[in-house]
């Protein structure tokens, strides 16, 4: 029987010359697909290629890393990467996260979950046992990390989420988490209806945004007004809930805009989305450069934190973009319809 099995994986064809039987290309992210043959797929992200699959019923050859589909000890690096837990009931398989503080599900909390170090180290994640550990770049020194704590046999994948730059992006990133889990068809069927349930609020709001509020977004930092790119996922909500972004730019990344510019341009918004800690208007009024903006509503992004402070925004939040418009959407016609209620948005 020896001799037979040996002679069956020399004679194995290469796993990724096999018939592809369906192909994923996701509708919003850019940096994950995945590819299904008869018995495994094949994620690709980016520069990395892995193989998901049971190595037991692998009938053919590979060089690429192999990873299970039915993962049930894993590790988490980043909030966003927690969602998906609660959708498909796979709290339990959480046993290890970068920073349990952070948390807001309180139920992920009550659990075993050890607290592991920021820089990653192959014999504390190794001692959990984990069949998937999630990393973002972040958390490691180089791509190459990846390579050498695989080596070490640490089952470990980049999450690329926030470097997607539309929020059904970024939501979408949840496919790529739950192919692990053997989860990934049934995060497809939840994606499809929550991008249904985007692009409902996003009639709505178009069609009774006939004059688009205007929208200041940011505080200072560092002597600068720090505000969003005008191209990104906060952006395209905001232009997608009937608002109007002040302070437009053609980039994704965060502006830091001299404070004298804001201050001479005399801006007066509708609304004023605040995105920072701040629990009370006071607190802005405590600086005086805050002066010509006391009159503007002003909304910030953390109803919901746990005990220690920490935000739910970024943790459900960012996993929901429907919701998060929903929010929008109500903030920006908050004076017909002032009784709105919102999730992770409130007036201070």
């Amino acid at each position: 029987m020896l001799s037979i099995i040996t002679i069956s994986v020399c004679n194995a064809s290469e796993c990724e010359s096999e018939k592809v039987l369906e192909e994923y290309k996701p509708r919003y992210a850019k940096l994950f697909s995945i590819k299904y043959y008869k018995n495994f797929k094949i994620i690709e992200s980016k520069n990395d290629r892995i193989l998901i699959g049971d190595k037991k019923s692998l009938n053919c050859k590979t060089k690429l890393f192999i990873m299970t589909d039915k993962a049930s000890r894993f590790v988490a690096t980043s909030t966003t990467h927690l969602p998906f837990l609660k959708t498909f009931r796979l709290e339990k398989s959480l046993v290890g996260f970068q920073g349990v503080k952070y948390i807001y599900n309180e139920e992920l909390k009550k659990q075993q979950v050890k607290d592991i170090h920021f820089q990653l180290n192959a014999e504390e994640l190794l001692s959990l046992k984990p069949d998937l550990v999630m990393a973002y770049s972040s958390n490691l020194a180089s791509e190459k990390r990846i390579k050498d704590l695989r080596k070490l046999n640490v089952p470990i994948v980049l999450n690329r989420d926030f470097e997607e730059t539309h929020p059904l992006a970024r939501a979408e990133w949840m496919v790529f988490s739950a192919a692990f889990f053997s989860k990934d068809q049934e995060a497809k069927k939840v994606f499809i209806a929550l991008v249904d349930n985007y692009n409902s609020i996003k009639t709505i709001a178009m069609r009774e945004a006939s004059v688009k509020p205007k929208i200041l977004v940011g505080d200072i930092q560092n002597g600068k007004w720090a505000t969003c790119g005008g191209t990104s996922d906060l952006a395209i909500l905001i232009a997608d809930a009937g608002g109007d972004l002040i302070l437009k730019s053609e980039s994704p990344e965060t502006q830091n805009i001299p404070l004298e510019k804001i201050l001479a341009a005399k801006i007066t918004p509708q609304y004023w989305l605040s995105q920072n800690t701040w629990t009370s208007k006071n607190e802005s009024l405590k600086d005086s450069r805050y002066g010509q903006f006391k009159t503007i509503p002003l909304y910030n992004n953390n109803n919901l934190v746990n005990v220690n402070g920490f935000n739910d925004y970024w943790e459900t939040g960012v996993s929901r973009p429907d919701l998060l418009l929903q929010d929008l959407y109500n903030i920006f016609t908050s004076q017909k319809n002032p009784n709105q209620k919102l999730i992770w948005y409130k007036k201070l």
